[in-house]
């Protein structure tokens, strides 16, 4: 019939379309993708695939994945989910947005309450409070009070009140004192108000807490950049790129200092 496609040739689109000259896009990973899509209703199967292709940086091929199953299961809350996380990792916030309202409408479970809150806050917009003051009426206790604290503080930081952004990011780190981000935005306050050695303060207790932090090198060195101690900033750097090679701007700060 002219015009209609047969459920196995939207299988096989799936897998055709991946980007298979990907360099990340290797045998293993074709394998679970294809088996993924003989056997959509094994849950552990398709986030196994989904952790691959997050691992492989194939966020496009797992959206086209997610896509077929919500072809034959629109009401799923965490497939909703899965494709608003992969959205906004293709930077594509608007339909990230859009795929965790979907999410929260079926379900409204944290995670997607908290993902859906971080990007308005970054995109400054009020909703974020409003939703992260829904959260912790529909699920009170401090479980999530630490994130709903760093989200709010995101907000007002964007909106540029850094006294009520310092404010809470200060209160969420009194709730869990590893929320490393928590401590990063309060010193990217203080590093854009020129406030060095403070900034600088927190950047190491940062990597105390986490001594394989790869942001926190960076912006180490970057501190140290500002302040003239090129050495120290070029070591720092390196330890950053060392943790993790995606970061260009350490690859191309050190060929500047050098």
């Amino acid at each position: 019939m002219i015009g209609c496609s047969s459920p196995a040739s939207e299988k096989s689109a799936v897998i055709d379309s991946s980007i298979s000259h990907d360099a990340n896009y290797n045998e293993s990973i074709a394998t679970l993708l294809q088996q993924a899509v003989d056997s959509p209703n094994n849950p552990s199967l398709q986030q196994k695939l989904f952790n691959s292709l997050d691992s492989a940086g194939l966020y496009s091929t797992a959206i086209q994945h997610l896509n077929l199953l919500l072809k034959n299961d629109s009401l799923n809350e965490q497939l909703w989910y899965q494709k608003g996380y992969f959205s906004e990792r293709i930077k594509d916030t608007t339909a990230a947005l859009q795929f965790y309202g979907y999410a929260n409408k079926i379900y409204p479970t944290p995670r997607a309450l908290l993902s859906m809150a971080n990007l308005f806050a970054e995109k400054k917009d009020t909703a974020a409070i409003g939703i992260c003051n829904n959260l912790l009426v529909m699920y009170p206790g401090k479980d999530y009070l630490p994130d709903v604290l760093f989200i709010k503080g995101v907000y007002y930081a964007r909106i540029g009140n850094t006294i009520k952004a310092t404010e809470y990011f200060d209160n969420c780190i009194y709730s869990n004192y590893r929320y490393l981000e928590a401590y990063m935005e309060k010193a990217f306050i203080l590093y854009d108000k020129k406030q060095i050695q403070a900034a600088l303060t927190i950047f190491a207790t940062v990597l105390k807490l986490d001594p394989l932090y790869p942001d926190g090198y960076y912006w180490q060195a970057k501190c140290f950049e500002q302040i003239g101690k090129n050495d120290s900033a070029i070591i720092n750097y390196q330890k950053a790129l060392t943790l993790d090679s995606s970061l260009t701007e350490a690859s191309l700060a050190i060929k500047k200092l050098n």
